[in-house]
């Protein structure tokens, strides 16, 4: 294996068998034979005492692309493995060939999707070996080893890159599952066992976490610090933001999160979801990231369908509340609603196609910012029938079930009149608002949680250009994000105290915006005329 041209190579020459023949004559010689087998990576479980090395499993590389080339590197065949890792190609009799699998989904020329190595000039994984073919079909697997001698990796980690991506194979699947003719665009995933959780250059492995960025998913894979590669819950819940990106939709702003965050809900749907997709893919709801020396840690364990203790203390005062700022309430809503109702609180089984189908559909074109308001909004829309047992489901975590901006009971945005009206915000500071229905937050302030940008809606009564402007009363300096359905509009001038003004021309409906603050705290006004 492995970068593609530096490969090891392993050379098996085979000769054919001579048999008893009777009066009809020598056979004649053929000019082609079947070369096939099966290849395999070593799998190593995640689990709750960290990465499993002593119970290792060989899993077959599935959907990879394969190539056999001549001894002088021109690709004769090309395709792809099949669900159970075989592979199968004509080849030539009696010439020396090399079958090279590539840690890559889709064609053999043009993948759409590629691990490479990031510290290496982003050279594609590939496995390769050669073989010399005689007058009769041969048969020959190889597999892909994880390089762990019992206490460390001394090997090459050869089956790193198969290891993701196989969970993104299976991320795939349940994709088209629910939607045979999708169409994935192109992603890269950067893994290297040089990718450390430091803050830095990617090209040297400072990738900080595993993380999403604009077709790219980057892993990490630092030994004794945090590997990723076998994590399945962790690359999952990543594809889905790609997933979300491409296919989807997400307004989050990203940002740091955790289970004790009391979350911006563009942020806490966008985790949340994440989390709950990784136990969709695997029909699994134990989510484990591993980290520590040895991998030996699961740094990261629950059980999304479980009720859990580690929900927001939003009231300040050791009070455990479930809502729709928390990704623990999130993901335990999506997992039970996809999941088969034997769980804490639910008896729904919707299954993974319903979920995709919001996805892809009413929650791409939702007027609001995205949160787990506006994806069970349009759920119920879509399933009438059972939007009773969603809103049960709903209340039993705090996350409301009102219209697709919010929860009516607990209203988080503020109804901005089209008639020049001037609306006076009373807030003590962004991410330090009290608000009675939440008590009083004092959240890290990096950013993404709640209360750090202010949520407005408005409806337009007709097609028209209209003005929308913020004006800060008490110091600081605001910016304003008009959001069209997914098309966001910001405006800042980095200059304390001056107004925020955007004209544009808007269609009739409801809309949504934002404002936020980069001076500290501040008061302001909105109208729209």
């Amino acid at each position: 294996m492995f970068k593609l041209g530096l490969a090891v190579t392993f050379f098996f020459v085979l000769t054919g068998c001579g048999g008893g023949g009777g009066d009809a004559g020598p056979s004649p010689t053929p000019v082609s034979v079947t070369l096939s087998g099966t290849v395999t990576y070593t799998h190593v479980k995640a689990g709750l005492t960290g990465l499993e090395y002593s119970n290792p499993t060989e899993k077959p590389i599935r959907g990879a692309a394969v190539e056999l080339r001549d001894s002088s590197g021109v690709v004769l065949k090309s395709g792809n493995t099949t669900e159970t890792g075989t592979y199968s190609f004509t080849a030539p009799v009696n010439t020396a060939l090399r079958v090279l699998v590539k840690a890559a989904l889709g064609s053999t020329n043009t993948p759409h999707v590629k691990v490479v190595d990031n510290t290496g000039s982003s050279a594609l994984y590939a496995m390769t070996f050669d073989i010399t073919t005689g007058a009769v079909d041969l048969t020959q697997s190889f597999n892909a080893n994880s390089g762990w001698d019992g206490t460390a990796y001394t090997g090459v980690r050869a089956a790193a890159p198969f290891a993701i991506l196989d969970t993104i194979y299976q991320a795939e699947k349940l994709i088209l599952g629910a939607d045979p003719a999708v169409v994935f665009p192109n992603l890269t995933v950067n893994w290297s066992k040089n990718n450390k959780p430091a803050a830095g250059d990617n090209s040297v492995g400072d990738i900080e976490t595993s993380h999403y960025v604009a077709n790219n998913l980057f892993i990490l894979g630092a030994e004794n610090l945090d590997t990723d590669e076998y994590d399945s819950s962790v690359i999952a819940h990543e594809w889905s933001h790609y997933f979300e990106d491409k296919l989807s939709r997400s307004d989050s702003i990203g940002g740091p999160h955790g289970d004790l965050d009391i979350l911006d809900p563009r942020v806490a749907f966008g985790e949340g979801f994440g989390n709950a997709f990784s136990g969709m893919v695997f029909n699994d709801p134990i989510y484990i990231d591993t980290d520590s020396p040895s991998q030996a840690n699961p740094g990261i364990s629950m059980n999304l369908e479980a009720d859990s203790v580690l929900d927001a203390d939003v009231d300040g005062n050791g009070t455990v509340l479930d809502g729709f700022y928390s990704e623990s309430s999130v993901q335990e809503v999506v997992y039970d609603l996809f999941d088969s109702g034997v769980s804490d609180d639910d008896t729904l089984s919707l299954g993974f196609k319903p979920i995709y189908d919001v996805m892809v559909g009413a929650q791409k074109n939702t007027p609001a910012f995205t949160s787990i308001f506006s994806f069970l909004h349009d759920l119920k829309a879509a399933n009438s029938s059972l939007s009773a047992n969603i809103t049960t489901l709903a209340a039993a975590e705090n996350t409301g079930s009102g219209d697709e901006f919010e929860d009516l009971a607990s209203p988080i945005y503020t109804f901005v009149p089209v008639d020049g009206t001037v609306v006076n915000i009373d807030v003590d500071g962004f991410g330090l608002q009290t608000w009675e229905t939440y008590g009083p937050i004092t959240a890290t302030d990096s950013g993404n949680k709640l209360f750090n940008e202010m949520f407005f809606k408005f409806s337009i009564p007709a097609n028209g250009n209209y003005t929308i402007e913020v004006t800060p009363t008490g110091g600081g300096d605001v910016f304003l994000v008009l959001n069209e359905k997914g098309t966001k509009t910001t405006v800042d001038s980095f200059i304390a105290g001056v107004n925020e003004s955007l004209t544009k021309s808007l269609t009739v409906g409801d809309h949504s915006m934002s404002v936020g603050s980069f001076g500290g705290p501040a008061l302001f006004t909105v109208r729209i005329f």
